[in-house]
């Protein structure tokens, strides 16, 4: 067996993942981000047979709905059970990552230490460990790309044939998942073809798998779209202005930066083999450097964010996840103003480093070293026609979310991919063949703060549930308690069937109404305009102050890896305080007078 295809390497990286879930041990009775839709929707699939959406997914779900509600009746209906189920489609991205590396070229062990970034990082770890739609769909843009390299690398042309019949037919019904994996068939499908239009026997078979899948995915969004409480998902979020398009732009720009945050283990080692002592070198990083300044400055001037993390929704200051469902109060800050600092410094110089030895070595050109890639050797070329498209179209589709400051850190997760292969065979090419072994360190880092991170939410997690628990024990009804926007959510649709959306009709005979709640109070339950039927009394809290105080009920303490590591969650009275009698008063002689 050649080494090029020893597949010992891509299953090492993919049993990591459940390794990681083993220790972060994801057990809640409780959803994470938009698990509360989201599963409500697979416990009807699972019971009925028939997929039925509550108002928030704007995301189709389809096969991944399937999945959980398989993975429901083999083990019977639980949060865990339901969000374990993304735990093999993880297993099987990280695989076929490796797969995909290998096949660009990549030496072996840049291409596990380039999977391992992405397996480990702490953006991927928390995702494989939830059920959202990010890694299905993942799964199905590195699957499509990597049957389009199959086709490229080809010796025959039945076989090419299969690969790009495979390509397109996979990613229309996988993309069914989460519609913006469909620019796999949309976009690097014809990119395949482009590449392949000297053979006429494959480009017409091609064009007839393409505009099939067109035709799929037609049918496919007019059906999500005449299902009732689907979400649809509009161009333009809000009021459009002439500052929409600048906007969207602007947020859009993080999305750099941010991608350097994700690869800083890979891009750590472009910083010592800078050549210095050319004069063209010390110019770009110069002029890199003010360049960072000023976007550093204008960010400031705007009061919006300059540091890593940058999107602050999975990977926050506060650690991984801690900022998505929040009981009411500060929580404690992880990542000292210090330390973001100076990771957004190592981020910018290892960046500007990147660009420096690329622009210097790009003279010598570049051609990808045969000996670690099976089959036909895949040009320069040949890989930028299948992945700038690609990349480009995924910028371009979330343009509506920038415009209205709704890019979350997890979107990043399809670019990471296909950014990686460039920057691992620019190392291998103009650096040295294979990265060295302390690049293992910093993956290593990434790791345990992705690890932890995620111990330490569902850690918390277990406690607001005791919590909840309390209240529930002492006759308090759900719609009095608050429990965070998740647990509120999942309420919500148990009581009422759907969320409350302006844009969604109301079906006739449904007792969901827009809340008139205005204003609770004080410490307002989050998304109350869209669950109406609560109206909370109790909420959850970091501390016994906040809000109206203590509720009288014991807190719960839980312990967590980073520090600090004492923590408890406080229950604690929310609504509108009630009217001393010196109010009471000057009430009634403004209704007297």
């Amino acid at each position: 067996m050649k080494v090029a295809d020893n597949r010992l390497g891509a299953a090492v990286c993919a049993f990591i993942v459940p390794l990681c879930a083993l220790v972060i041990w994801p057990v809640v009775e409780l959803g994470v981000n938009d698990e509360w839709s989201y599963v409500k929707t697979v416990q009807i699939l699972a019971q009925t047979g028939h997929i039925v959406y509550n108002g928030w997914a704007t995301a189709m779900l389809g096969w991944q709905l399937y999945l959980g509600a398989l993975f429901v009746k083999l083990f019977g209906f639980s949060f865990t059970a339901v969000r374990l189920s993304i735990l093999p489609v993880a297993v099987a991205t990280i695989y076929l990552t490796h797969r995909v590396l290998i096949r660009c070229g990549i030496d072996e062990w840049n291409a596990a230490l380039g999977t391992l970034t992405l397996a480990l990082s702490p953006l991927f770890v928390p995702l494989s460990v939830n059920f959202m739609t990010d890694v299905p769909g993942l799964f199905c843009i590195v699957l499509c790309l990597y049957a389009c390299l199959r086709a490229l690398q080809a010796e025959t042309d039945n076989a090419a044939l299969g690969w790009i019949c495979f390509a397109a037919f996979s990613n229309a019904a996988g993309g069914t998942v989460r519609q913006i994996a469909w620019l796999g068939v949309l976009v690097m499908v014809p990119s395949t073809l482009w590449l392949l239009r000297r053979r006429p026997r494959i480009l017409i078979v091609g064009l007839v798998a393409y505009f099939t899948s067109i035709v799929f995915i037609s049918w496919a969004i007019r059906w999500f779209h005449y299902q009732p409480y689907s979400v649809p998902e509009h161009l333009i979020h809000g009021v459009l202005t002439l500052k929409t398009p600048l906007r969207a732009a602007w947020v859009l720009l993080y999305s750099i930066p941010e991608l350097g945050f994700l690869l800083l283990p890979i891009l750590l080692f472009f910083v010592p083999v800078v050549p210095l002592r050319d004069r063209r070198a010390v110019l770009l990083l110069a002029a890199g450097g003010l360049f960072w300044v000023i976007f550093a400055v204008f960010a400031i001037s705007r009061g919006v964010n300059w540091q890593v993390p940058y999107y602050a929704s999975y990977i926050s200051v506060y650690g991984i996840m801690q900022n998505l469902d929040l009981p009411h109060g500060v929580i404690p800050v992880v990542l000292t103003p210090s330390f973001r600092v100076l990771i957004t410094f190592l981020t910018a110089l290892a960046m500007l480093s990147f660009i420096a030895v690329v622009a210097l070595g790009a003279r010598a050109g570049f051609q990808i070293a045969p000996q670690s890639s099976p089959g036909r050797r895949i040009s320069w070329r040949e890989l930028a026609t299948l992945l700038v498209p690609i990349t480009f179209c995924y910028f371009v589709v979330l343009m509506p979310r920038a415009s209205s400051w709704t890019v979350h850190d997890r979107y990043m997760l399809t670019p990471l991919v296909l950014v990686l292969i460039p920057v691992l065979l620019c190392y291998q090419e103009l650096v040295r063949p294979r990265l060295p072994q302390a690049a293992v360190l910093p993956i290593a880092a990434y790791a345990a703060f992705a690890v932890v991170g995620a111990h330490d939410y569902f850690a918390k997690e277990r406690a607001s549930v005791i919590a909840i628990q309390e209240l529930r024990s002492a006759g308090i009804s759900v719609t009095s308690i608050d429990g965070g926007w998740e647990y509120n959510g999942w309420n919500q649709i148990e009581l009422a069937g759907s969320t409350y959306a302006a844009e969604i009709p109301v079906l006739w005979g449904d007792s969901l109404m827009s809340s008139d709640k205005r204003s609770f109070g004080v410490c307002d339950p989050i998304l109350l305009e869209r669950f109406p039927v609560l109206s909370p009394h109790y909420g959850l809290a970091f501390d016994a102050g906040d809000c109206l105080g203590p509720a009288g009920f014991a807190p719960v303490p839980y312990r967590t890896w980073l520090p600090p590591h004492q923590h408890a969650i406080y229950i604690v009275k929310i609504g509108r305080p009630e009217p001393t009698k010196e109010n009471s008063a000057s009430a009634q002689m403004k209704a007297q007078h």
